[in-house]
């Protein structure tokens, strides 16, 4: 039934990365039930991680919460709350044992981003063991906060350039979303002087020697290149795109236009302000400058 469970993720349009980590979470619980569960019941055969009771549900949470970090565990009770939901809604268990059960309380706290001299280093770094390409593609996530996946997903078609403005096209963001990020002057440069310089038939903006279209995974083994010799322990895709939001935020810019830019929107089109809060919170530095204030010394 886990099977079927996946495949309507999958019908509903789920990316790869949310179904894997729905699987991971079933898996996580399913070694634990397993080892807790090895041997037949009274009345004949081993039980099986779907038919866990909310006492079972109750035990794996304490077992996790020593076991892994809060966040894991928060998402972990997340995901087996909605597979118990669907086993129930599919008659396939009477009731949902994890709705009883008290969730996870996990201090939210702010997303990791480079700060202003860290976005310099990169920068020229890249300059230093990069090529124009790579340039253009850091300059584009710091810029407009795109998503690694919506990234590779541009085509030329999408990038629309002027002499005073600029504008990206992303169709189909995260959820299917469409949106438009206007381009700055630094992405409008840079861009203009990759096109001039970049010889491929792809339809794609960004390629690779062995496909006309660069992956997600490439951009990330990139990334992870320059934060090893940047020595930039943070950097991540993501941390771009935080970088953007972050910047953002700390240039008084209204949560609405964020959102928009960003791409957090509801399903009804409206700006999604409660998830772009996330970049006024307080960031690690913000925290220890705070304490260093209380300083003797």
């Amino acid at each position: 039934m886990i099977v079927a469970f996946i495949e309507e993720l999958q019908r509903q349009g789920k990316s790869l990365i949310t179904v894997r980590s729905y699987q991971d979470s079933w898996a996580r619980f399913s070694r634990w039930f397993e080892n807790e569960h090895p041997r037949p019941t009274p009345t004949g055969g081993v039980p099986t991680p779907q038919q866990a009771t909310q006492l079972d549900i109750a035990n794996f949470k304490r077992f996790a919460s020593s076991n892994f970090k809060p966040n894991t565990v928060a998402l972990t009770m997340t995901h087996m709350n909605a597979i118990f939901r669907w086993l129930t809604e599919n008659a396939v268990i009477p009731d949902n044992p994890v709705d009883l059960v008290d969730r996870i309380t996990v201090p939210q706290s702010a997303p990791k981003w480079l700060n202003r001299n860290e976005q310099n280093l990169l920068v020229r770094i890249v300059r230093q063991h990069g090529g124009l390409r790579d340039l253009t593609m850091v300059t584009l996530m710091l810029h407009t906060g795109v998503r690694v996946q919506e990234l590779c997903d541009i085509r030329l078609a999408d990038v629309k350039i002027s002499d005073r403005k600029g504008i990206l096209v992303i169709p189909n963001g995260k959820h299917g979303k469409y949106r438009e990020i206007p381009l700055n002057v630094d992405c409008r440069r840079i861009l203009q002087r990759y096109l001039q310089t970049r010889h491929s038939n792809s339809e794609y903006l960004f390629t690779s020697q062995r496909s006309d279209q660069l992956s997600p995974r490439a951009v990330s083994f990139l990334i992870a290149k320059y934060s090893k010799i940047s020595g930039i322990d943070h950097l991540t895709c993501h941390t771009l795109r935080h970088s953007f939001g972050h910047e953002l935020a700390v240039r008084k810019v209204p949560m609405d236009v964020i959102a928009r830019l960003m791409g957090h929107m509801k399903n009804n089109g409206l700006p999604n302000i409660a998830m772009t809060s996330r970049y006024t919170m307080p960031g690690e530095e913000d925290l220890a400058r705070a304490v260093e204030e209380l300083s003797w010394v």
